[in-house]
């Protein structure tokens, strides 16, 4: 009955044993490194259980709903003593308080069937809490350039992260704002401040925003997490404990975000300054037709990004070819401040000689610092155009025969002797009728000599003029084919001067005698080829040579068809 006895106290005693193990392991633990927090300042809440226990064991989002939740991470931690073995689980989680002052409560955190405590929170104001401020161990600063800025107006938000000790490693979250664009400007600076007695270290960044759309907005602050280098001169173990996490937030900060005007058309260009310039290539050089002038336009904006810069129309300059290059963007700082240029060249190919003038390109923006619209505008180009210089004369040089100096005329010596006289009387007969012979025999072999000769002068004629012709389109071919810009320019001229008698001053004279679009397309994307200043770019030989044969072979055709058509009343005599 003993034994009996002792084991069922036995049975009992392990009972309540395991009963207040499982108690044990179902205990859970809340707590926050601070209280009271101030306005939009992170804290980190600690969930400790005793019991290892998964990272899914429960949802933070969902029990933290009415927090920012920074991050989460966990920890486990095993130990035995006398035997006895302890699991703990620990979940640190990174919140960020509300922005509003007051009381927040922090929910009991259940996990399983267990659940924590509750924890109540006081929120300081910030603006009434600077002194509770600088006696954190790190916290952030910010001022803004304005708080009312146009759509897409560029402004500054300076950034200053004061440190208690020297920075061990971190990182600076970017401040955020909805629809928006935030980029870091400059370098970070650092140096060091002391305030009330209290000496920080102290890390600047400056950020460029641009809103893309209006209304009053939320810019929430930068963020910040790391650790800082602790004092470690009474620390035995000091190459473990020397450094401490800190974090720190901005206040967030109400701005306005006016709408562009109402009545405002085309591109919209809010600026503290905007000027475009012009700038001529060789400007004491004259202009002659089917000359090029090369103009460089000039768009400088302050306060703007070089996407912003709108393009440039030449549309509007008459009796002229203009061949733009591709655009060139710049972006640099001068006094703080980022100054964005757009540089546009182009060829002004005039096709007329006279008075002729460039106008002046206009650019409307908008000034945000008096808020009104206003006009930059270049300086308009006047130029005198001289015929060109190069122009064929279509009229053929006529060879006159030249002298034969070596014919001798021989006139009589008059004899004095009638001797003399008689027998050049006799010689006189005889050489009339011999020569009277010579002349017919002469006048029938140089009527059949004018003959053959005429023929075969027509014959050399005809071919002198197609091998002339066939040998500039052999060369068209083959500086095509070798894709020189350039000689393939110069090889079309000659070509149309002598095949097709046009004056050729521009390849715009080409182009419009066939009035063929493929040709048209070829012969532009040639010259603008040439005047962007990297003919070597041009790969479209092969494809000029097809358009030209197109081009002749469709106006052959059209001449064939307006020789053929019928009389219009073919019944009528």
């Amino acid at each position: 009955m003993v034994n009996k006895a002792l084991k069922l106290i036995l049975l009992s005693m392990m009972f309540w044993f395991s009963v207040a193990i499982d108690a044990q392991e179902t205990e859970i633990v809340a707590s926050v490194d601070k209280n009271p927090i101030i306005q939009s300042e992170p804290f980190t809440l600690t969930i400790t259980i005793n019991d290892d226990v998964s990272e899914s064991a429960w949802d933070a989002e969902q029990q933290l709903r009415d927090f920012r939740i920074l991050n989460v991470r966990s920890s486990r931690r095993t130990s035995v003593i006398n035997g006895e073995t302890t699991r703990t689980t620990s979940f640190i989680v990174n919140l960020q308080a509300p922005s509003s002052p007051g009381i927040v409560r922090i929910p009991p955190i259940q996990i399983g069937a267990a659940r924590s405590n509750a924890i109540e929170l006081t929120i300081l104001d910030a603006a009434a809490s600077v002194d509770e401020l600088e006696q954190r161990p790190a916290f952030i600063r910010t001022s803004l350039e304005s708080k009312r800025v146009y759509v897409q107006q560029q402004f500054k938000l300076v950034s200053r992260l004061y440190l208690s000790a020297n920075l061990h490693s971190g990182n600076l979250i970017a401040p955020s704002l909805k629809d928006a664009e935030v980029v870091q400007f400059g370098k970070d600076e650092e140096s060091y401040e002391i305030i009330n007695g209290k000496r920080y270290q102290v890390f600047q960044r400056t950020y460029l925003i641009t809103p893309q759309r209006s209304g009053d907005l939320t810019l929430e602050g930068p963020a910040f997490e790391g650790q800082i280098t602790r004092d470690s001169s009474r620390s035995v173990f000091s190459a473990i404990a020397t450094t401490q996490p800190v974090s720190a937030v901005a206040v967030p900060t109400s701005i306005t975000v006016l709408p562009r005007p109402a009545d405002w058309r085309g591109h919209w260009l809010p600026s503290e300054l905007v000027s475009v310039s012009v700038e001529r290539a060789n400007s004491e050089q004259p202009i002659e037709v089917g000359q090029p002038i090369t103009l460089t336009y000039r768009i400088t904006a302050i306060g703007v990004s070089t996407e912003q810069l709108p393009t440039l129309s030449f549309d509007n300059i008459d009796g002229a070819s203009v061949y733009p290059e591709s655009p060139e963007f710049a972006s640099t700082t001068r006094n703080g401040r980022v100054i964005a240029q757009r540089s546009q060249t182009i060829a002004v190919i005039p096709r007329q000689a006279g008075e002729f003038t460039i106008p002046e390109v206009e650019v409307d923006w908008f000034n945000t610092r008096l808020g009104e619209a206003q006009v930059a505008s270049s300086e308009a180009i006047k130029l005198t155009v001289s015929p060109s210089s190069q122009q064929v004369d279509p009229t053929p040089v006529v060879n006159e025969p030249t002298r034969d100096e070596n014919v001798v005329t021989d006139k009589p010596t008059q004899q004095n002797s009638s001797s003399a006289k008689s027998e050049y009387t006799i010689y006189f007969y005889l050489a009339v009728v011999f020569a009277v012979l010579w002349i017919t025999t002469l006048s029938l072999w140089a009527w059949w000599w004018f003959r053959r000769s005429s023929v075969t002068a027509e014959s050399v004629s005809v071919s002198n003029k197609h091998h002339t012709t066939s040998a500039s389109w052999d060369h068209l071919q083959k500086v095509a084919l070798e894709n020189d810009a350039n000689a393939t320019d110069r090889a079309l001229r000659l070509w149309a001067q002598e095949k097709l008698k046009l004056p050729m001053h521009d390849l715009f004279e080409l182009a419009n005698y066939f009035n063929h679009q493929p040709l048209s397309s070829q012969l532009d994307h040639l010259q603008r080829c040439r005047f962007s200043g990297n003919g070597a770019t041009w790969l479209e030989g092969k494809a000029l040579i097809r358009a030209v044969k197109a081009a002749q072979k469709q106006r052959k055709t059209l001449k064939t068809k307006e020789n053929t058509l019928a009389p219009l009343y073919p019944n009528q005599s």
